[in-house]
C-alpha cells in the first residue's frame, strides 16, 4: 500500500508537469489535444505524426494514471471507513461484554443472597419444628404427668372405697383403671 502511495506521488508530480506543458503546448499554437479528449484521433483523416502520438500516449498515461490514483484513493478510503467501522463495532462488543460481565456479577450477588436467604429460611424452619417438637414433648410430659397423677388418684378412690367395705356393680366397670380387675365376690383385686 505505501509503495502505491509512493508510485501515486510521482504520477501525481507528472500530471502537474504534464499539464503545464500542454498549457505551454497550446499557447505556442501548437496542434495538441486536450488530455481525456480523442481530438483530432483519426476524427479529420489525416495521419497522426510521431510527436502528437507521444503527446497523446503520454496524455492517455497520465489519464490512466490519476483514474489509477483516484481508484487507489477511493479504495484507501474505503478501507479506512471499513476499519472505522469495525474499530466501533468493536467498542460496541466490549461494551457489551462489560455489561455482560456486570451483569453476570449481579446475577452471582442475587444467588448468592438468594442462597443464603434460603439457608435462613431453612433455619427458622428448623429451629420452628424443633420448637415445635420441644413443645410437643413438653406437653406430652405434662399430659404423662397429669396422667399419672390423676390414674393414682383413682385408684387412691377404689382402694378407699374397697377399704371401706364398698362393692363394684357392673356399671362402674368402665370407671376401673385397667389393671384392675372386679374379682367375684363384688370387690375389686389389684391384678
Amino acid at each position: 500500500m505505501k509503495d502505491q502511495q509512493m508510485n501515486n506521488i510521482g504520477t501525481q508530480e507528472e500530471v502537474n508537469n504534464a499539464t503545464q506543458w500542454q498549457e505551454n503546448a497550446q499557447q505556442d499554437g501548437n496542434n495538441v489535444p486536450s488530455p481525456g479528449k480523442n481530438e483530432g484521433a483519426g476524427k479529420d483523416g489525416k495521419p497522426l505524426t510521431t510527436e502528437q502520438f507521444h503527446t497523446l500516449l503520454k496524455f492517455n498515461t497520465i489519464e490512466l494514471s490519476g483514474a489509477r490514483t483516484a481508484y487507489a484513493t477511493e479504495i484507501s478510503d474505503l478501507k479506512q471507513e471499513y476499519d472505522d467501522t469495525l474499530t466501533a463495532i468493536l467498542e460496541k462488543e466490549q461494551l457489551a461484554n462489560i455489561e455482560l460481565r456486570a451483569a453476570r456479577e449481579e446475577f452471582e450477588i442475587a444467588k448468592e443472597k438468594y442462597e443464603q436467604t434460603l439457608r435462613d429460611l431453612k433455619k427458622e424452619r428448623n429451629e420452628a419444628g424443633r420448637k415445635q417438637n420441644v413443645g410437643k414433648a413438653e406437653a406430652k410430659n405434662r399430659w404423662s404427668s397429669a396422667n399419672e397423677e390423676i390414674q393414682a388418684k383413682r385408684h387412691d378412690i377404689f382402694e378407699w372405697y374397697r377399704n371401706s367395705g364398698g362393692t363394684l356393680t357392673g356399671a362402674e366397670e368402665g370407671l376401673l383403671h385397667p389393671g384392675w380387675a372386679r374379682d367375684k365376690k363384688g370387690g375389686m383385686s389389684d391384678e
